[in-house]
């Protein structure tokens, strides 16, 4: 690629560095050379008469940037080996190039040669002493896996002196500092680290960490939550905060503030609606928890039923509310609709599934336990249909109107996940249930779930 340029006022404005010097051209020449610079590559710059020509090696750069972004490619896939024989090649092309050694020293490292992978950091240094990912890499390996934190530290402390908004640099020495149980100055570079990159989720893994030892419960629980929502649940760092946030969770739940935000919201709608609401514990309903609805039940009261040995029942019984919430509000604009099904729907229903009742004969099952399954599935299913709209925007509403109520929300759902995940994958139930039905029910459990990714 060759670039054309004219010396003259628009140029020094571009390139102002040049602009107050006492050679001009030759300072021109040097910003000129930094700027089109890639990687090792230098451009060649020439003048002539008011003109400068750059020349820019594009093709080789294209082409040895494609070869390293493949090797990049091949290193997250775990595939070291070819992965290193494709660093080889490069590195006997352009031996001056500092990250190829940088990147082969961590793929060492991740194989167990940390001897090997401090030799090729100190090349990568050595070539660029400014290297902040090589100075990073080369404290992690001092510290993770040496066992020296004061050799980490220093080339932690040389990454952030070039760098000051190195948050991994950062992070990194104020996770030292709590590995030396040094707390309050740990606690420092991680607050400013995640001031930079709040996103990063070893820095509020960090700190969710501190704030379980400083007795902070909702720190803990709001920063190991924001970790599972930087990271996958594959990644090794979501699997250590998914246990942290679960326990912050229990811890807040025993504090028992959600009792008072279902008393003050169940008084509310008593009175908006003008019956009382009974609570009653029922471990015989079909779900974690159930509302019914006075004018439906012939009562005089509203009930909500709750299966006493779920997890963080308040977020059941504060779930059910909302529903009632809906209703009323509904009902004085004149729009609440009762979802009923018919025997029509069972009976096509019923012969959708007849190919499986047929296989449960055919097994040997009583015509009862045929019927009492049959119904089952059907009622099950108009239940998820029913309920998985709705549910969303309970969720919601709970998730925005009741900060507190977040533990119990967050324990709730990820325990009603996992017993949905249980039915729909048990063997017994996948050789029992017809294909269609089951299917149905994986979508509106991966539905929650998605919910549950969005929210927590």
């Amino acid at each position: 690629m060759t670039i054309i340029l004219s010396i003259d006022d628009i140029l020094f404005e571009l390139f102002p560095k040049a602009k107050g010097a006492s050679e001009k051209l030759e300072a021109l020449k040097e910003e000129l050379v930094n700027y089109y610079s890639y990687s090792v590559y230098k451009p060649q710059v020439t003048f002539e008469g008011q003109t400068i020509i750059i020349n820019i090696p594009t093709q080789v750069i294209a082409q040895e940037k494609q070869a390293y972004d493949k090797i990049v490619s091949l290193a997250s896939k775990g595939k070291f080996q070819e992965a290193k024989q494709a660093l080889n090649v490069l590195i006997k092309q352009n031996p001056t190039n500092s990250e190829y050694y940088r990147i082969y020293g961590q793929i060492l490292s991740e194989e167990g040669d940390q001897e090997g992978a401090i030799n090729y950091l100190i090349d990568a240094l050595r070539w660029d002493p400014k290297n902040g990912y090589a100075l990073i890499m080369m404290g992690n390996v001092y510290a993770r896996y040496q066992g020296d934190i004061e050799t980490a530290m220093k080339y932690y402390d040389q990454a952030v002196k070039l760098d000051p908004s190195n948050y991994i640099a950062i992070n990194n020495i104020g996770a030292n500092f709590l590995q030396k149980g040094q707390l309050a100055e740990g606690l420092k570079y991680l607050e400013r680290a995640y001031q930079i990159n709040p996103s990063y989720a070893n820095t509020t893994y960090g700190l969710a960490l501190a704030a379980e030892r400083q007795g902070d419960l909702e720190k803990a629980f709001s920063m190991s939550i924001q970790t599972l929502k930087s990271t996958t649940f594959k990644d090794p760092i979501y699997l250590n905060a998914m246990p942290l946030a679960l326990q912050a969770a229990q811890n807040l739940i025993r504090l028992n503030r959600g009792k008072n935000i279902f008393d003050l919201y169940r008084s509310k709608l008593e009175k908006a609606g003008g019956k009382d609401i009974d609570v009653v514990a029922d471990p015989n309903i079909p779900t974690a928890a159930k509302l019914e609805i006075a004018e439906n039940y012939n009562r005089e009261v509203h009930v909500i039923r709750y299966k006493p040995t779920y997890s963080a029942v308040e977020h059941l019984m504060m779930h059910e509310l909302v529903h009632l919430d809906f209703i009323i509000q509904a009902r004085e604009e004149g729009i609440n609709k009762l979802f009923v099904s018919t025997q029509e729907q069972k009976a096509a229903f019923i012969t959708d599934i007849y190919d499986t009742i047929k296989k449960l004969k055919k097994q040997g099952y009583e015509e009862n336990s045929i019927s009492n399954f049959s119904t089952g599935l059907f009622d099950g299913l108009n239940r998820q249909i029913y309920n998985t709209p709705i549910d969303l925007f309970i969720e919601y509403y709970l998730y925005d109107k009741y900060s507190d109520l977040r533990p119990y929300q967050f324990l709730s759902i990820y325990a009603l996940i996992k017993e949905g995940q249980m039915a729909v994958t048990d063997k017994r139930a996948i050789e029992l249930s017809p294909r269609k039905v089951l299917s149905d029910s994986k979508v509106y459990n991966v539905i929650n779930a998605l919910q549950l990714k969005d929210l927590y």
